[in-house]
């Protein structure tokens, strides 16, 4: 034993004072007596009055002294030095991944390592301590280091399933960091898998187990789902739907798209270790909130048996003709997917622009079409791209058959008298190629879509053939496809956030 303060024992040399008090000598006084027989009283009262009688007889004195003795004992803080354990600290790690919320486990791999973490926390001494990390979307402490048994259950109890891929690296790293604040520590990581790509995480001192849970279970799953225009008519929509088996054996599998609670499509399939794509054709009246459903046999894992979409109308595409031909103007007018209005040059305004959805420019205007998706059918109707020098018969070298803008349409042996050589190409890309250079360029500013054609198609065979039609439609389809709500929506996966700017005018309500 030792003293923490040993001045505190100074303290005690107030004893010194309590006892001087008490070996004050007596003063007597003279007492005069008739008989003797009063002597023996007075030989009793001498002999109390003697100072060492008097100190063995005061029983206060020595409470008084006791009592000083504690508190000298308290000032000097005496202390007991042992080399006892403060306990263990442990880190549980629980993955809380998609995955799992496969069944193969009862009720769930998820529930598994529930169980065997609150095994482990009934486990833990009257001086051990335990902390609950979450590795999920993103890694979380569930609980703090705490020795409170029941509000360690409370928290396991709690724990449930995220729709989404886990980030175990970023919680077994927490976890450690946690460990590294206590003497005696060791990180237990429940988890279906995973735990062989962080075998390069540098753990230190701190020993970590791996508690895996579930085996190596059937499952079937929708990979992707994408919603596209219909090659036969973008008033049409076509929803893909990509399944596939994971597993050893194939499964027989039932795939059911609803449009809001209406079935509006159903394709059973063979589903094995490749991915299958169905393909589910939407009429052009299709609008709300799709989902698709994966029915299979021997799947264990039923997050990814259900995607949505959500989709939007197909609406008329608001295109204006500022000149032109009667060729074109049929063409356009008989489109289905257009509304169609037609502008003299004089008349075009901005005010007009803005309602529209794209500008088929024949003839020359003097309107600022900055911002607006424009198609330029004539060399000399303007454009961004500059114009150089006139040439005589160009022939066609190739086109690009991929791009929107070619599709069905067929150059080959085209009859062009004259076309314009292209000194500055403003950013647009060739899609058809001549030996006097592009004759048809397109590319996007910002976000309008532009078209330029460097000759007159009215001095070529191109309004005899097909292909004209042809390429007029395509060119309205490419130009508005953004507007008209069949270009690729955007794809969000599961547990990931989903940014939107809301417009100024949408109240907190709407």
């Amino acid at each position: 034993m030792s003293l923490l303060a040993p001045l505190g024992l100074l303290l005690g040399l107030l004893a010194i004072p309590l006892l001087g008090l008490y070996f004050l000598k007596i003063r007597r006084r003279r007492v005069t007596v008739p008989s003797l027989l009063l002597w023996e009283e007075l030989v009793r009262a001498e002999r109390l009055a003697r100072p060492f009688d008097r100190f063995r007889r005061n029983i206060l004195l020595w409470l008084q002294l006791l009592l000083l003795l504690l508190v000298t004992l308290a000032f000097a803080r005496p202390a007991i030095f042992g080399t006892g354990s403060t306990g263990r600290s442990v880190v549980l790690v629980i993955d809380t991944s998609a995955s799992m919320a496969a069944t193969d486990e009862n009720p769930t791999r998820l529930g598994r390592a529930v169980r065997m973490a609150r095994s482990e926390v009934d486990s833990l001494g009257p001086s051990d301590e335990a902390t609950i990390v979450l590795a999920g979307p993103r890694a979380e402490v569930a609980a703090p280091f705490s020795r409170d048994l029941p509000s360690l259950r409370s928290a396991l109890d709690g724990i449930e399933v995220a729709q989404s891929r886990a980030h175990l690296r970023e919680g077994v790293q927490l976890a450690l960091s946690l460990a590294r604040s206590r003497p005696d520590s060791e990180v237990l990581v429940y988890s279906d898998g995973g735990h062989d790509s962080l075998a390069d995480l540098p753990t230190g001192e701190i020993p970590v187990a791996w508690k895996k849970v579930g085996s190596a279970a059937g499952n079937a799953g929708i990979l992707a789902i994408d919603l596209r225009a219909s090659p036969a008519s973008e008033l049409d929509r076509q929803l893909f739907v990509t399944v596939q088996r994971f597993g050893d054996s194939d499964a027989e599998a039932t795939v059911q798209v609803f449009l809001e609670d209406k079935l509006v499509g159903l394709r059973n399939a063979t589903l094995g270790d490749k991915a299958e794509s169905l393909v589910f054709e939407l009429p052009s009246a299709t609008a709300g909130t799709l989902r698709v459903e994966l029915d299979a046999d021997d799947d264990h894992l039923p997050l990814d048996d259900r995607a949505y979409a959500i989709v939007e109308p197909v609406r008329k595409r608001r295109v204006a003709l500022v000149g032109g031909d009667r060729l074109t103007h049929k063409v356009l007018s008989k489109d289905p997917r257009v509304d169609l209005s037609r502008i003299k040059p004089a008349d075009l305004d901005r005010d007009q622009l803005d309602k529209l959805d794209a500008v088929i420019i024949a003839e020359p205007v003097s309107t600022d079409l900055t911002g607006v998706s424009v198609a330029y059918l004539r060399p000399d109707a303007g454009g961004p791209a500059t114009l150089g020098e006139s040439v005589r018969s160009p022939e066609v070298l190739g086109w690009r058959r991929t791009h929107p803008l070619m599709r069905f349409v067929n150059m080959e042996g085209a009859v062009i008298s004259r076309s314009q050589t292209v000194d500055d190409r403003g950013g647009l890309v060739p899609i058809v190629d001549s030996t006097s250079g592009p004759l048809l360029l397109a590319g996007e500013r910002g976000s309008a879509r532009i078209v330029q054609v460097t000759f007159d198609p009215l001095k070529s065979d191109l309004p005899l053939r097909v292909a004209w039609p042809v390429l007029v439609l395509n060119t309205v389809g490419w130009l508005t496809e953004r507007q008209a709500g069949v270009e690729h929506g955007h794809v969000v996966s599961a547990g990931d956030p989903w940014l939107r700017r809301v417009p100024e005018d949408i109240t907190a309500e709407q």
